[in-house]
């Protein structure tokens, strides 16, 4: 078992991530850099830049621009593991290319390709090559040298060149000469983006043509070369002329003929024992043709070799989950790789660029979209294999690359060592640039990182940057992940426990006692089960806390139990006044014997009380809910109980919002876009807080104000209120965030132009990454539904403005006209009518900076991951598509193996889904577990309130479901092999 026993937030101690990992002996060599042959190395930059030509362009009589031309080194670069530290070798392109629709501004000439779509080859004879590095020195006199440069060649010693291939069953471009003469395509064309070199000394050429791999001998030669299945012939009978080389379509694949054109083969990789190849396409398949741009998925293959390094059998293809754009840029701060209006990039500029191996099935890949780069660590053991199954059909529809969420597909774990947005580099290196595609280990804290400079056109240099980024992306073995599995699992349902009743809402856990309490709000209690066996759990005894003892305390009718939580040797019960409009009580409890300590008065509709984080305190999160008619509404607030002096002496302090109300001494703090919106109602009346986090140093509170859309954040050191946060909305008009908005037992995921969300977040959680504070939000969404109040309606009951672009299907029932949405949103220009339709909830969980900037945000990908997994049952068989479709609802994070994860539970959808939450800009989907029988009935409805908890050096997970009643426990496993 190798989870640590943290809690994160409200749940698990917390270590703080620190940037970077300790560098360990993997790969080539000890952190010390100590055994090396070489040099030591150290952060430097190295222009290496070297002139290759002065190209005029001419077009019949016009004479255009002349450029100087600068050789690009940078397409692929590769360190050989038997090789000195201070040796690595790059590889060059198909040459200095210009795309036609680029080329007025480039060529001085208009017209150049005649109205073609196409490149220009400025050289038209340019021969790839691969060139040796050499580093030399130590410190400041560190230099790098270069060597060697291999021209690559046919059979008879003929240079190869970087023309397109004549292919007839792949998508080729046109080319053109300097001079605008259309050039024909070459069996001699390849334009190389990656190598390996096998310990024999001959290399594996990765390339985008075919695409293809070469075997070239260790001076250049081509010795075979791998295309996909069907391909050969175009290559051994081209009227152009036939290679003179030999061409095999017997192992790659078909499927890979459908790259998109110059989008082949990017990244390659060897295994350190040289068995297996990997290869890496740069993006998605076109396939079919046109219809996957904003595909993420890419394909990654995986081959056996013989002894002498030549092509056996493919062993394996597997999938990889480009990043979405949204994880590239943060359009809060405007860092990242934004467009010039400020919006994330296309998906298409996503790819992968370069490859290494550090073992068997344990790669390192590099992914960019412009100028952000990340370098992730991955696992392909646990990968789902699709080889020479139905997504390799050329005729399978709709194909691989028209999915999302393929069901019963495992992607390719990931998890990111490095990214060059919110890492820092080194004093004096400059930012790393577009274009990475060069990376090679140099030992286990180095590296060097090259970029592809396009032959300086657009006036880049190419740059060799030595930078310690091994020591984040290098560990002794793959990344894992943690999973749950339902046979690991067990099931408690209380007696008399109805349908819907909510008979398990809450759930807190006490190690040491070995108990579980759960709020049961059907029979107002607080039930007890005996977890010694956590995966046979039995009704305790005394089989419930003593609620009564405490009303009879605290001198007061009880109505609700809300919420339970335990911390060191007690446990608090926040509980409703009969009249929820009138204070409530904290109950704490000793653990154990279960008596009655004491009674806390706190505000009014309590809804959650926690201990903070080194048990000084329990913190209370008062909602203030209205009457039905809004005759009386008691304003929110958060009650600070403070027990550093033994809960008998406690001493409770109430924190409320009146300076914010108009004409108070903080009003015009508030910002604009919190959600004041109850009738008559002042700030303090109207903001409910929801739940509640304590960051990781124990200095502030993080409370959702769900109905608010809002955050408040509280300072512990003074128990005062350090701002609130409006959460703003999310645009479901973007591709990403697309989702389902009616309920008509089909899935219909798409986006929505001119309709938004508002975040609305249920439970909150926080966590810390590279010395900075962040809070999860699980936004379910919430609209107010009060007899006297009501501004939950549907779409086609607002008057829409004609400009919104969803104004005609608005009106439509059938179309968006069903969708639950606020009658008192969206009203941009104040002229009566709805100018952007705005629903309750973002359908999404998200990770925000202290400072409430949106830094993540899984999009669509709960209702697309619900969906592979259930079908068109997938938002509570489809009745909570037109409201807030999977429901996420709570939240819990735990650390295992430096790693953090979200675990979150989606209460319409039921079940759970874990994301790797490391990085903010990192996220990963892990797993998502679901038993609901939607035909039968059977199985966990509700999933709401979730823990964390450790049994005998064994993690489980605790799941209260309110609709069906039970309370699941769940072993988590960590993925380790100890496990």
């Amino acid at each position: 078992m190798i989870f640590e026993p943290q809690m994160y937030g409200r749940k698990f101690w917390a270590l703080s991530l620190a940037i970077g990992i300790a560098a360990t002996a993997a790969c080539s060599g000890s952190s010390n850099n100590s055994g090396f042959r070489g040099t030591e190395p150290n952060s430097r930059q190295f222009n290496v830049d070297q002139s290759l030509a002065s190209v005029t362009f001419s077009k019949g009589l016009a004479v255009g621009n002349n450029v100087n031309l600068s050789l690009a080194v940078g397409s692929g670069a590769f360190r050989p593991l038997n090789a000195s530290n201070n040796v690595f070798y790059t590889i060059t392109d198909r040459g200095p290319t210009i795309p036609c629709a680029d080329s007025s501004s480039v060529t001085g000439l208009a017209n150049f390709c005649d109205g073609n779509a196409g490149s220009i080859f400025a050289v038209k004879d340019y021969a790839p090559q691969i060139i040796k590095w050499k580093l030399s020195g130590i410190g400041a006199g560190l230099k790098l040298e270069q060597t060697e440069v291999i021209t690559l060649t046919d059979s008879s010693g003929s240079a190869l060149n970087g023309l397109p291939n004549n292919l007839t069953g792949a998508r080729i471009e046109k080319a053109y000469d300097n001079e605008g003469v259309e050039l024909l395509p070459s069996a001699k064309g390849v334009d190389p983006e990656a190598l390996v070199q096998l310990s024999n000394g001959s290399f594996w050429v990765a390339e985008e043509n075919g695409p293809s791999l070469l075997l070239v001998s260790s001076t250049g030669e081509v010795l075979d070369r791998q295309v996909p299945a069907g391909m050969g012939n175009d290559f051994t009978n081209d009227p152009n002329g036939a290679a003179d080389y030999p061409v095999s379509d017997s192992i790659i694949p078909a499927i890979f003929a459908k790259r998109k054109v110059d989008r082949g083969i990017e990244a390659l990789a060897i295994s350190p024992d040289n068995k297996y190849l990997y290869f890496f396409m740069q993006s998605a398949l076109d396939n079919p043709e046109g219809a996957a741009a904003d595909s993420r998925i890419v394909r990654v293959g995986k081959l056996e070799l013989n002894s002498d390094g030549s092509a056996n059998a493919m062993a394996g293809e597997f999938l990889y989950q480009l990043d979405s754009p949204s994880r590239f840029g943060i359009k809060s701060t405007g860092d990242g790789d934004l467009d010039g209006n400020g919006d994330f990039v296309a998906q298409s500029e996503v790819t992968i660029n370069e490859a290494i191996a550090l073992d068997e099935d344990y790669l390192v890949v590099v992914e960019q979209a412009k100028t952000v780069s990340k370098f992730y660590r991955l696992n392909l053991a646990n990968a789902t294999n699709i080889l020479d199954g139905v997504w390799d059909s050329t005729t399978t529809s709709p194909s691989l690359e028209e999915q999302t969420a393929p069901a019963n597909i495992k992607f390719i774990t990931k998890q990111l060592g490095f990214d060059s947005l919110t890492m820092p580099l080194p004093a004096g290196i400059d930012p790393l640039a577009e274009n990475i595609e060069g990376f090679a280990l140099l030992d286990a804290n180095f590296g060097v990182v090259l970029n592809d400079n396009n032959y300086g056109i657009g006036g880049v240099s190419s740059v060799a940057k030595v930078l310690p980024i091994g020591a984040f992306v290098v560990t002794a073995t793959a990344p894992i992940e943690p999973y749950l599995d339902y046979a690991k699992s067990s099931s408690f349902t209380a007696s008399g426990a109805t349908y819907d009743m909510g008979a398990a809402k809450v759930v807190a856990a006490d190690s040491t006692n070995k108990r579980l309490f759960v709020v049961n709000a059907q029979s107002d209690a607080v039930d007890i089960l005996d977890i010694t066996e956590p995966l046979s759990p039995v009704l305790a005894s005394p089989a419930s806390l003593d609620l009564a003892a405490a009303a009879t305390a605290a001198g007061i009718s009880l109505g609700e139990p809300k919420w339970v939580t335990v911390g060191g040797a007690y446990v608090a019960v926040a509980l409703d006044n009969v009249n929820p409009q009138e204070k409530g009580i904290v109950a704490v409890y000793l653990l154990s014997d279960l008596s009655l300590v004491t009674t806390f008065e706190v505000g009014a509709a309590p809804k959650m009380a926690i201990f903070d984080l080194v048990l000084n305190r329990i913190v209370v999160a008062n909602e203030g809910v209205p009457s039905d008619d809004y005759s009386v509404d008691p304003e929110g607030s958060v009650s600070i109980i403070d027990i550093s002096s033994g809960v008998e002496s406690g001493v409770v302090t109430d924190i409320g919002f009146s300076d914010f109300n108009i004409g108070g001494s903080r009003a015009g703090e508030l910002p604009a876009a919190v959600r004041v919106r109850g009738p008559s109602a002042s700030v303090a009346q109207d903001l409910e807080p929801e739940h509640i986090a304590v960051s990781l140093a124990n200095t502030k509170l993080f409370v959702s104000l769900q109905e608010n859309n809002a955050v408040a954040v509280i300072n512990l050191a003074d128990n005062t209120i350090d701002r609130i946060i409006a959460l703003g909305r999310k645009d479901f008009g973007v591709i990403g965030n697309e989702l389902d908005v009616k309920s008509d037992n089909a899935a219909d995921i798409r986006t929505w132009p001119g309709v938004y969300g508002l975040y609305q977040p249920d439970g909150i959680s926080t966590y810390r990454f590279g010395n900075k504070n962040y809070f999860v939000t699980a936004n379910e969404g919430s609209p107010r539904t009060y007899s006297a109040y009501n501004e939950q309606v549907n779409a086609n009951q607002i008057p829409v403005d004609n400009s919104n672009p969803s104004a005609a299907d608005a009106a439509d029932p059938s179309a968006l006209g069903s969708l639950k949405v606020s009658s008192e949103d969206g009203d941009t220009d104040n002229d009566g009518d709805i100018d952007e339709i705005t629903a309750f909830g973002a359908r999404s969980f998200s990770i925000w900076n202290e400072q409430g900037q949106l830094m993540f945000d899984s999009g669509a990908e709960l209702a697309q991951i619900t969906n592979a997994s259930l079908g068109a049952e997938f938002n509570d068989a489809d009745t909570s598509s037109t409201s807030n479709g999977a429901g996420p609802k709570s939240i819990v994070l735990v650390s295992s193996l430096n790693r953090i994860y979200a675990f979150v539970s989606l209460q319409r959808a039921g079940g759970i889904a874990i994301y790797d939450i490391t990085s903010p800009l990192g996220v990963q989907f892990v797993q998502y577990v679901n038993n609901r029988n939607f035909g039968a009935v059977t199985g966990d409805e509700g999933a709401d309130g979730i823990t964390t908890f450790f049994i005998d050096s064994k993690a489980y997970l605790g799941v209260a479901n309110a609709k069906s009643g039970n309370v699941r426990i769940l072993e988590l496993n960590s993925g380790a092999s100890t496990d």
